[in-house]
């Protein structure tokens, strides 16, 4: 796979590598950054090309559109969202203002989650990213000049986040579908797919069987999941639905294109959680009980495999949320 970084001018915290996957075929992975942004996947066809997730603002997907245009003179003619948080569609609407025939895709599930709440959840941001604000600016003073770096940075980025937040003009799906919906070019063949409850209840997994790439949101990412939104005992069976299909490639929502050993290793974690969450449960143990025997538990085998981005992410303090959701689905 050929790999080439870029920053856009004015990136700020949006930077990308970006890997060529497939012929025609393209992964901007996002560098890890103070506001989270998504992995994009880049699928050209004879016609235009398509776009699958879109950031967590309009000023990564600009980044994104610029580094299109060294790529193909081709027209974006789709946008998917392969779900409804925010990190992964902040910035559609970049897109139709740039490609104005550009269609927004995702499953009825997911638009209607970000009509219910996705679109309150920017409401929501712009109401706690000010105290968030607040509190780095505290937190900057009391700091050593020496120590101030990461804070300055972190401060900047979390007002530029705040402006664009208060301005996003949001640009849902104006293209859904039920459990599948295939998009057949002369040169390719593109399947998006609901295979079940997972990191969401409508999570659309894009499936190019030919150059054997499947593109997986936050179904399955390079460090430990959130599962705020998930369904940690449906999780599972999803991902072996995901295992059925013939790839070689996982384009994820977060970390690095991986393979078929990476999907084996995060549907361990997952089974393994859940399974070691309801045997403690069962016998009666508290929360927190429950949260130190499945860390004891899982460390052995999961701390380091989820620990590539260092503290960026980091393990425990992942797995105890999840354990913390698992418990309240299974008690």
């Amino acid at each position: 796979m050929d790999c080439c970084g870029h920053e856009g001018l004015g990136s700020g915290d949006a930077r990308f590598e970006f890997t060529r996957v497939a012929d025609g075929v393209h992964a901007a992975v996002a560098a890890p950054a103070y506001k989270v942004n998504s992995n994009t996947a880049i699928i050209e066809s004879d016609d235009g090309v398509i776009i699958v997730d879109t950031h967590s603002k309009p000023s990564a997907a600009r980044v994104i559109v610029e580094r299109l245009r060294d790529i193909t003179p081709k027209p974006v003619r789709y946008v998917i969202n392969t779900h409804f948080h925010w990190d992964h569609w902040h910035g559609n609407e970049v897109y139709p203002a740039a490609y104005p025939a550009a269609e927004i895709v995702t499953n009825q599930i997911t638009r209607e989650a970000m009509v219910k709440k996705g679109l309150k959840r920017i409401q929501d941001h712009v109401r706690t990213v000010p105290a968030e604000i607040t509190k780095l600016r505290a937190d900057l003073a009391a700091t050593a000049p020496g120590a101030r770096a990461k804070l300055e940075h972190d401060l900047q980025m979390a007002e530029a986040y705040l402006a664009e937040v208060k301005a996003l003009r949001p640009a849902l799906p104006t293209i859904a579908f039920e459990r599948t919906m295939k998009l057949y070019r002369r040169d390719r063949e593109i399947q998006l797919l609901h295979l079940g409850r997972a990191h969401t209840e409508g999570d659309v997994f894009v499936y190019l069987p030919k150059e054997k790439v499947v593109v997986t949101g936050d179904a399955v990412i390079g460090w430990t999941p959130y599962m705020g939104d998930g369904y940690p005992e449906d999780w599972v069976t999803t991902l072996d639905r995901l295992a059925e299909l013939d790839f070689t490639h996982l384009i994820m929502g977060h970390g690095d294109v991986a393979g078929r050993d990476w999907l084996r290793t995060f549907r361990g974690y997952v089974n393994d959680m859940v399974e070691a969450v309801r045997r403690e449960a069962a016998t009666g143990a508290t929360l927190d009980e429950v949260k130190a025997r499945v860390m004891a538990a899982l460390a052995p085998t999961y701390e380091k495999a989820f620990s590539a981005y260092g503290d960026y992410r980091p393990w425990r303090a992942g797995l105890a949320a999840n354990v913390e959701r698992t418990f309240a689905m299974v008690s």
